[in-house]
C-alpha cells in the first residue's frame, strides 16, 4: 500500500482538505487504520504522515508550549496515532478536529467504506453495518488484542519479567486465555459465519482481522514479543497461525 506518504516534516493543518493519519513508520497500532483508510479513500484521498521518533519528540515539546500559551496544540495528546480531519463546523481558526485512539480511527475509516450508507466506492466492507452481533465480535477482538498486549509484564528486572511472562503465556494466563478465545472464534467462523472462511467473520475480512495480525500475532511470530517464542502460535493456536497468513494474502493487504 503506497498512499500519500509524507515521511519527513509534520504537515501544517491549516486549510487542510484531506484526512491526515499521523503515526510512526512502523505498522504497530496503525496497521488496521492505514489499510481501512486506503480501502475507503484510495491512494490520493488521504495523507499517510509517518513520523520519525525525533520529529514526534519535537511535536510533543511544541504541543506543551502551545497549551501553556492557550493555543491549539499540534498534538491532541502525547500518543499516536491521531487522525486530523477537516471540520467546517469548527468555531476556531484551525478548522480541524483531531481524533485519538487507534480503535476509533480504524472503525471510522472502515465505516466510511460501507457503500450503501455513504455512497463509498470502497471495494471491501471492513466493518459490519447491519449485523450487530458481527459488529460486536469485531469490537470484542480489537479490544481483546489491546488488553492482552497492555497486560504483558513489563518489570524492569529481566529475570522477574521473563518469569511473569511465562505465566502470562500459559493456558491460564492473560495471553493464553486471549489467544484461546480468538482461536475458538475462528473455529466457529470456519464453518458458520459468512459462509465459512479463515477470518473472524468467515469469508469477510474486517478491521478485527487486521488487529489480530498486527500488533498481536505477527509480533510473536516475528520474535518481537519477549518471553514468548515464535513457535508459540503455530504449535498452540494453528488457526491463528493460518489466519495471519490469510490476512497477508488478501488482495487489499
Amino acid at each position: 500500500i503506497l498512499p500519500g506518504l509524507l515521511p519527513s516534516l509534520p504537515i501544517p493543518i491549516l486549510a487542510m482538505s484531506l484526512p491526515v493519519l499521523r503515526y510512526f513508520k512502523f505498522p504497530g497500532r496503525c496497521y488496521a487504520a492505514r489499510i481501512a483508510m486506503f480501502n475507503t479513500f484510495g491512494k490520493d484521498g488521504w495523507v499517510d504522515e509517518r513520523l520519525l521518533q525525533g520529529q514526534f519528540t519535537k511535536l510533543k515539546i511544541q504541543a506543551t508550549e502551545e497549551r501553556k500559551s492557550g493555543k491549539t496544540p499540534v498534538l491532541a495528546t502525547n500518543n499516536l496515532p491521531q487522525l486530523i480531519l477537516p471540520d467546517s463546523s469548527s468555531l476556531d481558526s484551525v478548522g480541524t478536529i483531531v481524533i485519538t485512539q487507534s480503535h476509533a480511527i480504524a472503525r471510522w475509516a472502515a465505516r466510511q467504506g460501507s457503500g450503501v450508507r455513504t455512497g463509498s466506492k470502497a471495494k471491501y466492507e471492513l466493518y459490519p453495518e447491519d449485523d450487530l452481533t458481527a459488529a460486536l465480535l469485531v469490537d470484542e477482538a480489537m479490544s481483546l488484542v489491546d488488553g492482552v498486549i497492555g497486560l504483558a509484564p513489563k518489570d524492569e528486572d529481566k529475570e522477574v519479567r521473563l518469569r511473569k511472562r511465562e505465566a502470562y503465556a500459559s493456558d491460564s494466563g492473560t495471553l493464553g486465555l486471549g489467544m484461546r478465545l480468538l482461536e475458538d472464534r475462528l473455529v466457529k467462523a470456519a464453518v458458520g459465519i459468512g459462509g465459512g472462511g479463515p477470518f473472524l467473520l468467515g469469508s469477510q475480512l474486517t478491521i478485527a482481522d487486521l488487529y489480530m495480525k498486527k500488533p498481536l500475532i505477527d509480533m510473536v511470530i516475528e520474535k518481537q514479543f519477549e518471553g514468548v517464542g515464535p513457535e508459540y502460535v503455530e504449535q498452540k493456536y494453528p488457526l491463528l497461525f493460518q489466519h495471519t497468513k490469510a490476512v497477508a494474502e488478501h488482495p487489499l493487504v
